[in-house]
């Protein structure tokens, strides 16, 4: 809590007065039941409004969906190929203790029979370095491989920068971290190139990467999915996966964009041929400047990629 500003003291303050809502729907309610006129429709208005946000706080941010979608790539290669691709994003476990629980989502993860998981980062949200191990042992205890980068969060940006502590400790339970690095991958069905790029607020991403050439394709990895409007033509993957924009976190369809643009620059969620390539966008587990999830539920995003072999 020394890293907090006082912003984070009243994100924190609203977390814990939430508690409260249900007392004030239960009051709402009983006012408009002996209420009439105007009071009734004050204090309906009020119950309505207190539902909606118990509903955000208390149900929608434990609601864990799993997703399935599938894409083929643009090109061919020498061989056809396909990858089962666990994806989820954005779990900022800290400050808010209704964040998703990370068990849950290895267990689940770990169900969907993928080929290996993907995590494009902001693991933390103001969570002390000394629980890091804990906090994410399940990933280290899955069956998938999973492969990770951090997100702006981790770089302390905004908050404090843990990329160290955190990289360690998550390389130490057997994640593999990633951030500017290109590795090969191997699975039942598939061969394909791997590249990890760090946070673009960070600055410091080795775009470079993307300009090398195999006969497999490019897979890359990067939190946010604006990284993909600054490639030049000669970087290119033909998947980028991200996370980043919580779809919104709370989408009111056509209010939403508007407020949040940064969420929907490339895409809000889910997958998006774009000037630079295609991207496929998750929206994430966790919540941050709000303990409030709001018709976007935490889900894991389950991709297959295909390619065919070129004739």
């Amino acid at each position: 809590m020394s890293d907090w500003s006082a912003l984070e003291y009243i994100k924190a303050a609203i977390f814990y007065f939430s508690y409260f809502v249900p007392l004030a729907a239960a009051f709402f309610a009983i006012a408009a039941v002996r209420a009439s006129g105007l009071t009734r429709a004050l204090a309906a208005a009020g119950f309505a409004a207190a539902s909606l946000f118990i509903y955000a706080r208390f149900v929608e941010p434990r609601i864990l969906l799993t997703v399935e979608h599938e894409t083929m790539l643009a090109r061919c290669f020498a061989d056809a190929g396909e990858v089962r691709i666990a994806i989820f994003s954005d779990m900022h476990v800290g400050m808010f203790k209704n964040a998703m629980p990370i068990a849950r989502i290895a267990r689940r993860a770990d169900a969907t029979g993928a080929d290996l998981v993907l995590i494009p980062g902001d693991f933390v949200y103001f969570l002390t370095p000394q629980n890091y191990a804990q906090t994410f042992a399940a990933f280290g205890a899955m069956a998938t491989p999973v492969y990770a980068v951090l997100g702006n969060h981790d770089l302390g940006l905004p908050g404090p920068d843990v990329r160290t502590s955190l990289a360690d400790a998550l390389s130490e339970i057997g994640v593999v971290m990633i951030d500017d690095l290109s590795i090969a991958v191997q699975t039942q069905n598939a061969h394909f190139q791997l590249i990890g790029l760090s946070d673009k607020w960070g600055r410091n991403q080795h775009l470079e990467l993307l300009a090398d050439e195999f006969a497999t394709p490019k897979i890359a990895l990067t939190h946010n999915p604006g990284t993909v409007l600054e490639l030049t033509p000669m970087q290119r993957a033909d998947l980028m996966v991200s996370g980043h924009t919580h779809g919104g976190q709370v989408f009111i369809p056509g209010l939403t964009c508007k407020i949040t643009s940064f969420a929907c620059a490339v895409t809000r969620y889910g997958l998006a041929d774009v000037r630079n390539g295609r991207v496929f966008v998750t929206s994430g587990t966790g919540m941050v400047g709000l303990p409030i999830r709001f018709n976007v539920p935490p889900r894991i995003d389950v991709l297959t990629v295909k390619w065919r072999a070129c004739e």
